[in-house]
């Protein structure tokens, strides 16, 4: 089921590529198959064509996705799936909604969104949005792959979208969209690659008053605050990798020491690492 995601260790290393081109992944999932990822990079929007698949993101547990559902794995997300039943699946992989009438349509629905929760729920697959899969996966078995034809798709998916689905559908599969700055986007993409706030402030290119001020008003907490969170997370999501052991998350993670380790554990999740691992790995198995 990898194959299916874009995830860091297939990223180009070219610094010169500026964006990255949406494309379509689709793929047989057999029972047992796992995925588990974390401080996703891009933005995956799955279609489940067949199956059933149970689903971890962030906060959110046990949640399935089942026969003609379509769910959003958003751009930073922890996320662990499993096959529940064999089918098909197919991934939509992208970036940025780059388009100006995309974002322009996006962002109207912030009054919406304000009066909604996020739970991290599939909406249903329907027509016409289940003849335009068809014809993607026609292109697919035809080998019509180029990246100016998904970008004309994926014009076409959103307005799909905008055009077909009630505005409480799209809040409730787009949320994690709804709101998003340019530098909320350079946070979440860019956090994993520094080693601590300072060094985030200095390739931001603004100064640390500044930094500090905007990122406590678009994320709410301080940026210190906010990436120990987010890094407690992904600790909590990868202990339920099949046999991790406690220097593998070390590792990992560079702490330290164990000791350090321990005490973030104790902190974090009120428990040791080793109960950590335990309690996580009960969530992986079937």
């Amino acid at each position: 089921m990898n194959s299916l995601f874009y995830l860091n260790e297939y990223h180009s290393s070219d610094k010169k590529k500026a964006e990255f081109d949406p494309v379509f992944r689709c793929g047989e999932i057999r029972i047992g198959d796992f995925i588990l990822y974390t401080g996703m990079i891009y933005n995956h929007l799955l279609f489940l064509k067949e199956g059933l698949i149970r689903m971890d993101c962030d906060e959110f547990h046990d949640r399935e996705l089942g026969r003609q559902q379509c769910i959003l794995i958003p751009k930073g997300a922890n996320v662990s799936l499993t096959v529940l039943q064999s089918g098909m699946l197919l991934a939509f992989i992208f970036d940025m909604l780059e388009n100006p009438f995309e974002s322009h349509i996006l962002q109207s629905y912030q009054a919406i969104q304000s009066k909604m929760s996020y739970t991290f729920t599939p909406v249903p697959v329907r027509e016409p949005l289940t003849s335009y899969l068809e014809l993607i996966l026609c292109y697919k078995d035809k080998g019509l792959e180029r990246k100016q034809l998904y970008r004309i798709k994926e014009k076409e998916l959103f307005l799909l979208l905008y055009s077909c689905y009630t505005q409480e559908e799209v809040v409730a599969l787009l949320y994690p969209l709804i709101g998003m700055s340019d530098f909320k986007n350079f946070v979440i993409k860019n956090y994993p690659k520094v080693r601590n706030v300072a060094e985030l402030v200095r390739i931001s290119g603004m100064g640390r008053t500044a930094f500090d001020y905007t990122f406590r008003n678009v994320f709410g907490v301080s940026a210190r605050q906010w990436m120990l969170m987010q890094i407690a997370k992904q600790v909590e999501y990868k202990a339920m990798e099949p046999d991790i052991t406690i220097k593998d998350l070390i590792k990992e993670f560079k702490f330290d020491s164990a000791s350090h380790f321990n005490r973030f554990c104790r902190k974090q999740f009120d428990c040791t690492p080793g109960e950590l691992i335990k309690k996580s790995s009960k969530r992986y198995f079937i």
